[in-house]
């Protein structure tokens, strides 16, 4: 089974905006508070969801040309995902086998050896060690390379599982899902280096905000929201994966048009794939794309989310990348200032909330959260 055909998604949207409502869950969800501020849940989270699930570490665009790597700290595991030799995509433990000093800095970089910069010890883009100073003081070296997590690559989308030895069935755990990043031709892309790091609150109440298209018309009513339908959105729910469907005001103009003659690159409505736990991939198959990644912070009421553009052609103009700033900044305007700053206001009242057991209400036309905290608690029981 593969993911709707983008026709049919934008036939199912124009039905639930001349219905009034948008797709709906059997329910609503009652979440406790409790859920978003407990220590020792979070702590859990952190293990099970982060560190023995596939995790989407880079897109391959990210580092296309052997040596490339991307260097990132996930679940107080810091990592370094590299295109070997051999065309093949790895990630590592960003730490020598020495004495645990990084092998490799910066966000993106490009090396055809990893040296550690304490003694040089050397690393090739496959992680076996080529270079020791001093090699006839390691006579019995147990070791031959960095610490390797196991790692694979689909639909342009590079996956890893931050636990030695861990088994990883990337066709299962994305399921219905690859066929949905497929359509997003994620392998024809080029990134604006520019990156946007803001602080948020709570993990999952950040994710719920992604998830979310039932606030878009209201809290982004002057912003982003205002070309938006609100509250007409189409979920499809791909596993823990969820691709959301939200209906634009030009959508009612296609009304007697059939969608498979919809002008690309349907401007009448916009989509947004959240790949569980952590990732938001906003826009279009032939347009640019916002991903947003979301990063749990030390304690639970904190987060980090980082955010790059991405665009179909490299940006070669001083035009090109001064568009590309300007909506990146207000990318970074918008969901700080409206989303992250709310999120925050909710993480400081999950202490109170908890204290007289209030639980979080998630509405039947909130399919995609619902979602989310189903496969949270599913994964840690």
């Amino acid at each position: 089974m593969t993911a709707t055909p983008l026709p049919d998604l934008g036939r199912r949207l124009l039905t639930n905006v001349d219905a009034n409502h948008s797709d709906f869950a059997e329910s609503m969800m009652l979440v406790p508070a409790e859920e978003y501020r407990d220590p020792s849940r979070f702590a859990r989270e952190l293990d099970v969801v982060f560190r023995r699930n596939p995790l989407l570490v880079a897109l391959s665009c990210d580092i296309p040309n052997p040596g490339d790597f991307t260097t990132l700290d996930i679940a107080d595991r810091p990592i370094v995902v590299v295109r070997g030799e051999d065309g093949v995509a790895r990630t590592f433990l960003n730490a020598c086998r020495h004495r645990g000093r990084s092998v490799a800095e910066g966000c993106f970089g490009h090396s055809r050896r990893m040296t550690c910069p304490y003694h040089s010890w050397v690393y090739d883009t496959e992680g076996k060690l080529v270079g020791l100073p001093g090699r006839e003081g390691f006579a019995d070296l147990d070791v031959d390379g960095l610490m390797a997590y196991p790692t694979a690559e689909r639909a342009g989308a590079i996956f890893s599982i931050l636990t030695i030895g861990a088994a990883l069935d990337i066709d299962e755990w994305l399921g219905d899902m690859q066929s949905a990043l497929e359509m997003l031709n994620l392998t024809k892309l080029h990134r604006h280096d520019v990156e946007t790091k803001l602080p948020s609150g709570n993990w999952k109440a950040t994710a719920d905000g992604y998830l979310d298209g039932y606030h878009l018309g209201y809290l982004h009513r002057n912003t982003i929201g205002a070309k938006a339908i609100t509250n007409r959105n189409t979920y499809d729910l791909y596993g823990p994966h969820v691709r959301i469907g939200f209906a634009n005001k030009g959508i009612v103009d296609q009304r007697d048009v059939a969608p498979e003659d919809w002008p690309e690159p349907y401007d009448c409505f916009s989509l947004v794939h959240y790949v569980f736990p952590n990732i938001s991939i906003s826009g279009h198959p032939h347009r640019s794309l916002m991903v947003s990644r979301i990063y749990p912070g030390p304690t639970p009421g904190e987060s980090t989310v980082v955010q790059y553009q991405y665009f179909r052609e490299p940006l070669v103009t001083d035009e090109q990348r001064a568009e590309a700033e300007q909506k990146r900044q207000l990318y970074r305007d918008v969901t700080y200032e409206e989303d992250f700053l709310t999120v925050i206001d909710i993480t400081r009242h999950t202490d109170v909330l908890a204290a007289t057991g209030e639980p979080f209400r998630f509405g039947r036309n909130e399919m995609g959260n619902q979602n989310l905290h189903r496969w949270i608690s599913r994964l840690l029981a």
